[in-house]
Order: structure tokens, then C-alpha cells, then sequence
């Protein structure tokens, strides 16, 4: 029987199976201990969710839409927001181990459950090659003779062999390469400022001459490729905030998550938005949109247009630390995601198996195969952009689904709660501007920002990979069922409460 200490990250073999916890809440009932302090979590709460769609993916909205990114970003932020106060809701009343996938099966429907699951899992296997290719992009600009496929692959390389063989202090490095994303952030902003206000820089102060030009249309200004746009790009943008889950999924395991959970839940929107939005504020107010682009930091871009040339170097080598960072994290969620699905009755039992050194290699394995399928699609591409592109599209969907299901979720659990007689003063955390808002702005808005993507052309191919991501798994769980050959997932475990005595009902309905 194998040991560890809550310093090594190993998953041990003396782990009890017949208990699981999903997805990333899995952590404490399955021993995965990395020794991550409270200081540690919290910085990897905010930095942690900054990946190569903020530096680079930004750079292409910037490209398409103008200043009017702005407004992207902030109703992303609003997306966000719903879907946060929605979980909170969840997590606190109908506490589950397996937390939205339970939710989902036991709110919405167990095939839809198994089509969560799997997209939220697969959401991975395309972000993980994602930031191999962005890395790809920035170390193309420090060293140019190799193409960006190479560099790609190296960076994939990389990863695949840190998750074979086992690396610890993880809590330690995820918390340092946040902190310095969140100093990179911190820095643009104070030299953007100083840059607009004129004490740095050539040519004087600059104001707002970069977003009004002279004797222009202030709205031709914020919207150069008009209104709809914000909506056939809302998709991307929600890249840029997807982890933010597992906040609340972390908040859910501590000692008075009645009180820390929607605490944790609004903290991570307002800090997000702090960080997200202010920086680009000042970046379109020093960079034209016609200048951004795809081929190196878009931060980076906008120093070296004012001269600071060595300051954009040391930006684009944080951007890099940050794909790699991201992706490397991104890995131990996904494969630690299908481990939680097999002891769940959603994926084969042979991904939950343990080897000797307490890891769940047959997971990781597979998940490592289905990266490098991923990435394979170069071939099928025009190039990294487009490759880029797509596959931040496949995550944007993917990791979409994942939302709409809480949102949904929060919606049933609050009509059945006053359809057995209780009033909103009788739930715990309540979302705000329930059902309309999780409805209107969490489960509908994202629906028509995927269906859109349909009509992005730059966009469009990731619909061949995410679509049946969702589809298929839930087209083999609900003929399983049907034939007798797949048994039925896991809601709820035996240590948890079922709705109805939750709520037991105060009246009958008549």
C-alpha cells in the first residue's frame, strides 16, 4: 500500500473508490494534497484563470471590433456574474460532491449530465493545445528559425512529459507564475497611464486621441465593425473567465460555506473584472485597433509602439510563462476531470485505475493522446491563427456548456423549491433577479453566442469538434440505457441529503 504526504500531489491507492468527488471538488476526499496554502489559492483564483486568450486571443478581438471591446468585456463580466451567483445558490442549498455534474443530472436530465462531463473534460483537451500554440507564437518572436508548429510541439512536449513523471510543489509555482501575471498586469497599467498623461513617452500627452481621432464619429470610434459584433464575439471572450467555477467549487469545501461560498463567488467576479478590464481600458486608449493583431502580445505591441522595447520583451516572456502555466494546470484539472468521471459511472472504469505511483495513468494517457489529436488539426488549418482560433472556440463551447447547466440547474432547483412552498426568503444565498436573469443572461445569451459562431467564418470549424464533444457522449449514455449495457450515474452519495428532504414540502399543491 503506497503512502504520501500532503506535500507530494500523489493520488493514493489507498484512496476509497466507492466515494468519488468530480471534477476539480474532487481534491479533498481523494487525497489530492498539494499542500496549497490559503495565500496560494488565492492568488491562483485570479492569475490562474489569465491565459493566452487574454495577451493574444485580446489582440484579435481588438483587431475585429475596436474599442468596442470594452463593452465585450463587460458583459462577459456580467455572464460571469449570473453564473456565479447562480452556483453559489446551488452549492450552498443542495450541497453535492459531484457539484454541477450532479446538479445538472439531478435538475436537468442524466444524459444531458454525461454530455456536461465529457464537454467539460474535452473544454481542456483543446485549451491545453491552445496555449501550446500561443507559446508557439511568442517563441517565434524570440527566435524566428523555427516555424511556430515546432515550437508548438515542443511545448506540448514539455507538458506531456511533466505529467508522466511526477513533479511536485505545484501550489508553489501556480502561485508565483499568478502573481506575476498579476504584476504584468499591474505594470501596463501604471506605464499606460503614465504614457497617456504624457510624463512618459515621445510626443506629449495623448488623452483619449487614440479612441476620438480628430474630426471623426465618436460611435464609428467605439464600433468599426458595428453592434452586432459584440454578439458573434461573446463566445471568446468567455474564455478569458472560464476556472472561475472552481472557486466556488473550492469555497464549497471549507468549514462555513454558507457564509465563504457566496463571499468567494462575488470575490472572483469583482477581482477579475478588476484585473481584465482596466488593463484593456488603457490599452485601446494607447494602441489603434488597427496595429493589434495575432503575431505577438498585444501588450507587448502597444509598449514597443511608444518605445519600450524592453519592457514589451519582458511582456511577451510573461505571456509565455503563462500559456505554460495555464496549460500545465489545465492538464492536472482534465485528467483529474475523466478520473472523476469514470468512478461516476460517466466514462470506463479502466481511467479510474491507480498505479503505483498513486496516479490515474490510463486518465492521463488518454488525455495526453486526445491533446495531441487536437493539435494534429494544424494540418487541417491555415496556419496558427486559424488553428488558434478554433481552438479557443472549442473551449469557449465546451466550457460554455458548463455554465448554461448551472444556470439551468439554479432555475428547476428554485421552481421545484416553490412548487413544494417556500418563499425566496427560505434559501439560502438566493441569486439576484432570479429566474430572469440566470435565464435571460446565463442559459439564453450563451446559447445564441454558440449559435452564432455558425456565422463566424474565422470561427466556424470549431463547431466540428465541440458539437459532437457534447453530442456523442450523451448519444452513447442514453442508448446505453436504453439496451441495459450502461448502468446509471451517480447524483447523490450516501452522506448526502436528497432534495426532498432538503425541502420537504409545506403544502400539497392543489
Amino acid at each position: 500500500m503506497t503512502t504520501c504526504d500532503e506535500n507530494t500531489g500523489c493520488l493514493c491507492e489507498h484512496t476509497p473508490v466507492d466515494n468519488p468527488v468530480p471534477l476539480a471538488g474532487r481534491a479533498k476526499s481523494l487525497r489530492l494534497q498539494r499542500g496549497i496554502r490559503p495565500w496560494m489559492a488565492s492568488l491562483i483564483a485570479i492569475g490562474g484563470i489569465i491565459g493566452s486568450i487574454y495577451y493574444l486571443g485580446s489582440g484579435y478581438l481588438i483587431a475585429e471590433m475596436g474599442p468596442s471591446v470594452i463593452l465585450l468585456y463587460a458583459i462577459g463580466g456580467l455572464v460571469i456574474w449570473t453564473v456565479m451567483q447562480s452556483f453559489a445558490e446551488l452549492l450552498v442549498n443542495v450541497p453535492r460532491q459531484g457539484n454541477f455534474i450532479s446538479h445538472s443530472a439531478e435538475f436537468i436530465s442524466p444524459t444531458w449530465a454525461v454530455g456536461t462531463g465529457w464537454s467539460y473534460w474535452f473544454n481542456w483537451c483543446a485549451y491545453i493545445p491552445s496555449e501550446a500554440v500561443a507559446g508557439g507564437i511568442i517563441m517565434h518572436v524570440f527566435a524566428p528559425q523555427l516555424p511556430i508548429v515546432a515550437w508548438a510541439v515542443i511545448f506540448l512536449t514539455m507538458i506531456t512529459l511533466l505529467n508522466i513523471i511526477h513533479v511536485g510543489g505545484f501550489g508553489f509555482v501556480e502561485s508565483t507564475l499568478s502573481l506575476i501575471k498579476i504584476i504584468h498586469n499591474g505594470v501596463f497599467c501604471i506605464v499606460a497611464a503614465l504614457i497617456i498623461l504624457g510624463f512618459i513617452g515621445s510626443g506629449g500627452p495623448i488623452g483619449l486621441s487614440v479612441l476620438f481621432p480628430p474630426n471623426s464619429d465618436p460611435f464609428t470610434d467605439i464600433f468599426p465593425a458595428g453592434v452586432f459584433i459584440l454578439i458573434s464575439n461573446l463566445a471568446l471572450i468567455l474564455v478569458n473567465f472560464q476556472g472561475s467555477e472552481i472557486v466556488g467549487l473550492a469555497a464549497a469545501e471549507t468549514q462555513n460555506p454558507d457564509r465563504i461560498v457566496p463571499k468567494a463567488c462575488r470575490q472572483v467576479v469583482y477581482r477579475i473584472l478588476r484585473v481584465d478590464i482596466i488593463p484593456i481600458l488603457l490599452l485601446v486608449m494607447i494602441l489603434p485597433y488597427s496595429e493589434a493583431g495575432l503575431s505577438d502580445s498585444v501588450f507587448s505591441l502597444a509598449l514597443s509602439k511608444y518605445g519600450f522595447t524592453e519592457v514589451a520583451g519582458i511582456l511577451s516572456f510573461i505571456v509565455l510563462t503563462a500559456a505554460f502555466s495555464c496549460a500545465n494546470s489545465g492538464f492536472y484539472g482534465s485528467v483529474r476531470a475523466l478520473y472523476g468521471l469514470s468512478l461516476e459511472g460517466m466514462a470506463p472504469k479502466i481511467f479510474s485505475r491507480l498505479n503505483k505511483q498513486c496516479t490515474p495513468m490510463y486518465a492521463t494517457l488518454f488525455t495526453l493522446l486526445m491533446c495531441w489529436a487536437v493539435l494534429s488539426m494544424w494540418w487541417f488549418s491555415n496556419g496558427e491563427g486559424e488553428l488558434y482560433l478554433w481552438l479557443l472556440s472549442v473551449s469557449a463551447f465546451t466550457g460554455a456548456i458548463c455554465w448554461i447547466s448551472i444556470c439551468y440547474s439554479q432555475v428547476v432547483f428554485r421552481r421545484r423549491v416553490y412548487e413544494r412552498g417556500y418563499s425566496k426568503q427560505d434559501i439560502k444565498a438566493p441569486a439576484p433577479l432570479s429566474p430572469w436573469f440566470p435565464l435571460m443572461i446565463g442559459v439564453i445569451l450563451e446559447i445564441f453566442a454558440l449559435v452564432i459562431l455558425a456565422f463566424n467564418e474565422d470561427l466556424r470549424g470549431s463547431l466540428y469538434l465541440s458539437v459532437p464533444a457534447v453530442a456523442v457522449p450523451m448519444l452513447i449514455y442514453y442508448i446505453g440505457r436504453k439496451t441495459g449495457t450502461i448502468s446509471g450515474i451517480k447524483i447523490r452519495h450516501e452522506d448526502e441529503k436528497p432534495f426532498e428532504e432538503l425541502f420537504p414540502e409545506k403544502h400539497k399543491p392543489s
